[in-house]
């Protein structure tokens, strides 16, 4: 038997999908905000940072480089989305709402995390798949950055990823450790597991 969402709804109390006008929050009535990642945003960290640095070195790619150019982009990106032409209100929100709470983890450390996938891989499918105030994990399911490495004889592509997001909780404030786990079949699948290391 497959269960009515909208009869369970009239069931609650609540007569309908849609919040009641009344009782939404709005901080500035009439005011509508933009949530996507500019685009801008994108070509800016894309031109100075082209996902070609990986690989058009001379000589063998080296975990060294690898870490080494994950933290230059990360640092860009970083650099760029605080900036006052690309901070949104997203971010405002997100830092309000740490300093008023005094948490961190993962909201603060999570937008960059998300910012980089966005930037550098925008048509993989990726999502998060847990999220609490100890706990943070990304999938990826076809990383096209994870492929180019396979195609380019890489095999340790995710030390681009950790040495990026190691920056990442730097500057969020944090403390992490981070898991690293992949398909060894070369589809693009993995999955990166951040635990807040306590006392953080």
């Amino acid at each position: 038997m497959a269960l009515d969402f909208k009869i369970l709804q009239k069931v609650k109390g609540n007569p309908s999908t849609e919040v009641a006008a009344d009782r939404r929050l709005k901080i500035n009535p009439g005011q509508n905000y933009a949530y996507d990642i500019p685009k801008e945003l994108i070509y800016t960290v894309l031109k100075e940072f082209p996902i070609e640095s990986l690989f058009n070195t001379d000589g063998k790619i080296t975990e060294d480089f690898l870490a080494k150019q994950g933290k230059k982009f990360m640092s860009i990106l970083i650099r760029e989305a605080d900036s006052e032409a690309f901070r949104d209100r997203t971010a405002d929100m997100i830092e309000r709402v740490a300093q008023q709470t005094g948490i961190r983890f993962p909201h603060v450390f999570e937008r960059y995390v998300e910012l980089g996938i966005l930037t550098l891989r925008p048509r993989d499918a990726w999502t998060v798949t847990e999220a609490t105030t100890k706990v943070l994990k990304v999938r990826s399911f076809n990383c096209s950055l994870g492929k180019m490495c396979v195609e380019k004889g890489i095999n340790n592509c995710q030390t681009f990823c950790l040495a990026a997001n190691e920056v990442a909780a730097e500057k969020a404030g944090i403390k992490i450790n981070i898991t690293h786990s992949k398909d060894a079949s070369g589809s693009g699948l993995c999955e990166l597991a951040f635990h807040l290391q306590k006392g953080s």
